[in-house]
């Protein structure tokens, strides 16, 4: 299949839409560049965006081109089921509300980078850092790639030219709203995703006879006869059970630990706005993924259909293809418009992330007597040099956009998030269990993953490749040595005094808003413990053969 099968066949439609796209992005920047005064508005947005226009701009930077185009390409290529796209929607923001987000609020943070230096100290906050800037741009790439793919279909540019000039223009529009005006255009671009995928959808399913297809998301029920027709295997569960309990050990928690969503937590004016975020959250996403499934479900009706199989190398560009098939091609250009708003927006919350690790967490550690005007300006360098790092590394990307993304949730799962979780409701967790929980967990998720030593690898095929398998080993070891090494230095080795232990108590009991401190609250060890004797058979399972 060629290229033009997927381009557009009047490119000024693309430059009409991507012109028009842009233009409003960047008016939103303009309008809200005076709001950025100092380091709190540049990153947290001032901390007065309410849960409506919060949940929008999470959802759109928890939405990615990857959930537009290769999450539709694995349904494509997979079959996956349902399930694949439910196991962890109702869990991400919730969970990360629940466990540690209101309390980090509470403590007036910036990144979950800044409760580790609090939490830990300042050597366990450089190895955050590290790792989170990796993870960072290990997502990021994966966007990169996607939006230069999108530039590809509505200009009819090349791939090197498509990815400098959205580098340089999302680059732009980030730098010169802040945090409160990526937040505006993020929940602008959540509108715009759901409007070019339900709206279209409609149409396409109405073509293909079926009955519900006035509401997109579960439209195609009338149409499963006649896909078991054609492909009877379609929606049995083809995989080993651990693929769908790596879903959620992968992706869930990865997601906990992810900057750009803890950030939409960051921004709320309270935390029961931070609380009412997530109903909203939930239903933009469940309108979205179900939506997503559904023009998976088509492309793959479509198709069989025609008694085609697409190559794998086309798979991503389902979605355009099926909406040039079905639908006027201006239709089709705003189907791609909604997929480029999805990687940008996804792009804005990631490079605000790096750029507050790098600039408020990092340089703020190095030079923690810097005025806030030069603060400030670390912080416009740090997004302006995320974009041109972004922009060198995506310049030979890995064949399929997905995979760097779902590994970089898989490194995250394991060596972010058991430190933030336990240091927000344990007193007994230490910097000692969390540099060597965060250490090991990540380094051995890198020597156990198929990019670095191919010849040691957990899993095999698509699990191994999506980093989940490795995460279903690494994900139990990061959370069992934050734990038992922690309770360890305290007991045996005399390195935890009473002051440590002390402030410890003093800082949980506080971020949990307790109006005194009693000395008492989480301190128990007696769940942490059943906490690990939960995890050694997930462990366990994990390693056995594939």
């Amino acid at each position: 299949m060629t290229p033009a099968a997927w381009q557009l066949g009047n490119i000024w439609l693309g430059v009409g839409v991507s012109g028009a796209m842009f233009a409003l992005y960047y008016g939103v920047a303009l309008y809200f560049r005076g709001a950025t005064h100092n380091e709190r508005d540049l990153y947290l947005a001032g901390r007065q965006i309410g849960p409506v226009i919060n949940s929008l701009a999470a959802a759109a930077t928890w939405m990615s081109v990857a959930t537009f185009l290769g999450v539709v390409a694995l349904i494509q290529q997979l079959h996956l089921p349902f399930v694949y796209m439910w196991i962890q929607l109702i869990l991400s923001v919730p969970l990360l509300v629940l466990f540690y987000g209101a309390m980090l609020w509470r403590l007036g943070v910036y990144t979950s980078v800044s409760f580790v230096r609090v939490r830990y100290g300042q050597g366990v906050a450089y190895l955050a850092a590290v790792w989170m800037i990796l993870i960072m741009l290990m997502y990021m790439i994966g966007q990169f790639i996607g939006v230069a793919k999108v530039f590809e279909v509505l200009l009819g540019l090349p791939y090197l030219a498509s990815l400098i000039i959205s580098a340089l223009v999302i680059t732009g529009y980030i730098t010169l709203g802040g945090m409160k005006g990526a937040t505006y255009n993020d929940a602008i671009q959540m509108v715009i995703m759901l409007l070019t995928l339900m709206l279209p959808l409609a149409a396409i399913l109405k073509q293909l006879d079926a009955t519900g297809w006035w509401f997109p998301p579960l439209g195609y029920g009338n149409m499963t006869n006649a896909m078991l027709e054609r492909i009877p295997d379609f929606f049995n569960l083809k995989f080993d059970p651990r693929f769908f309990l790596a879903l959620f050990v992968a992706l869930t928690l990865g997601t906990l630990g992810l900057p750009q969503l803890a950030q939409r937590v960051f921004t709320s004016a309270s935390i029961k706005d931070a609380r009412r975020t997530v109903p909203w959250f939930c239903f933009w996403v469940g309108m979205t993924f179900s939506g997503v499934y559904a023009v998976g479900f088509a492309g793959v009706f479509h198709f069989a259909r025609l008694g085609q199989t697409l190559p794998p190398a086309a798979a991503d560009k389902t979605t355009l293809l099926l909406n040039l098939a079905y639908n006027p091609e201006w239709v089709s250009a705003l189907v791609i418009a909604g997929a480029l708003a999805a990687g940008v927006s996804t792009i804005a919350g990631l490079m605000i992330g790096v750029a507050t690790v790098a600039s408020h967490d990092i340089v703020g550690m190095l030079k923690p007597d810097l005025d806030e005007k030069t603060k400030l300006r670390w912080g416009y360098i740090a997004l302006m040099a995320t974009g041109v790092v972004s922009l060198l590394i995506s310049l030979n990307p890995p064949a399929f956009l997905i995979i760097s993304i779902f590994w970089a949730f898989g490194l995250c799962a394991c060596t972010i998030t058991p430190m933030l979780v336990l240091g927000a409701w344990s007193t007994r967790i230490n910097k000692y269990g969390a540099f060597a929980g965060s250490a090991i967990a990540g380094g051995l998720y890198i020597v156990v993953s198929p990019y670095v030593f191919p010849q040691i690898v957990i899993g095999k095929g698509l699990i191994a490749n999506l980093g989940y398998s490795a995460a279903l080993v690494t994900v139990p070891v990061g959370f069992i040595v934050t734990i038992l090494v922690s309770l360890a230095a305290e007991r045996f080795s005399g390195k935890v005094d009473a002051t440590m232990r002390a402030d410890a108590q003093t800082l949980v009991e506080g971020m949990h808003g307790w109006p005194s401190v009693t000395g008492k609250r989480y301190g128990e060890t007696g769940w942490l413990l059943i906490l690990c004797a939960l995890w050694l058979p997930v462990l366990w399972w994990a390693l056995q053969p594939w």
